[in-house]
């Protein structure tokens, strides 16, 4: 069964970058971008499907110079979706699992379906990778993601403010737009921009840590060799 999910897949991923860069706690809220390469393995693709849930996408690009055209839709917000007079568990299940595979992305679906347009044809024919960038954003994000911010006097170090998420099945989606599944390996790199205060501890070898000018801001960045997408871990905490 895994051999037929797999022949059904228009492309395989190779590298992703995520970076965030906008984190505020008070607000508790995220803007990042991430850029995923995909090598095709077919003549022709017409759509690409990435796994979204919670974000606002805003912008998504092909090779950072096409602006395409996207759909978001998420069909597990509303399970039972059509009118229906049945009221029992077992439509639910039925709903529920009609849901789930609309966005299986061992199947190469998604929520966040991109359109692939006719410029892009020739690169793919070629077998030319895909780099596909997405600005997107978190806003009190309910789960995958999880500002803690205690409600007491003082400074955010103070209070031991920290962000943390964690890397159960099907929760990378949560808080970045990916292919959420343990079938898809690349390479990683990773970029967390945060208050000269804070100290971001994800996945991977620590690169580098850049200051801003102004020295408010650090970033750090992280790489790392093949791995799961679901294993993506960031912790940020106060000095």
């Amino acid at each position: 069964m895994k051999k037929d999910k797999e022949i059904l897949k228009p492309y395989k991923l190779s590298h992703q970058i995520l970076s965030l860069t906008g984190i505020n706690f008070t607000r508790q809220t995220v803007i990042g971008f991430t850029e995923l390469t995909l090598i095709p393995s077919k003549d022709s693709i017409r759509y690409i499907w990435l796994n979204c849930k919670q974000c606002c996408v805003y912008r998504v690009t092909l090779n950072d110079t096409l602006e395409v055209q996207f759909q978001y839709s998420d069909p597990l917000l509303e399970v039972c979706q059509q009118d229906s007079k049945q009221r029992n568990l077992e439509y639910l299940n039925k709903s529920q699992l009609t849901g789930v595979t609309a966005v299986d992305p061992e199947i190469g679906r998604g929520e966040l379906v991109i359109t692939v347009p006719l410029e892009a044809q020739n690169m793919i024919q070629e077998g030319k990778p895909l780099r596909v960038g997405v600005e997107f954003s978190l806003e009190k994000p309910q789960s995958g993601l999880h500002f803690v911010v205690p409600n007491t006097e003082g400074t955010l170090v103070e209070k031991g403010a920290h962000m943390f998420t964690y890397g159960n099945e099907n929760s990378a989606r949560l808080w970045f737009p990916c292919i959420d599944t343990w079938s898809e390996v690349c390479t990683w790199r990773l970029e967390f921009t945060v208050d000269e205060f804070m100290t971001a501890v994800s996945c991977g070898d620590l690169l580098e840590v850049v200051y801003t000018q102004d020295m408010r801001r650090k970033t750090f960045t992280t790489i790392f060799q093949p791995q799961h997408v679901p294993q993506i871990l960031l912790l940020l905490l106060g000095k």
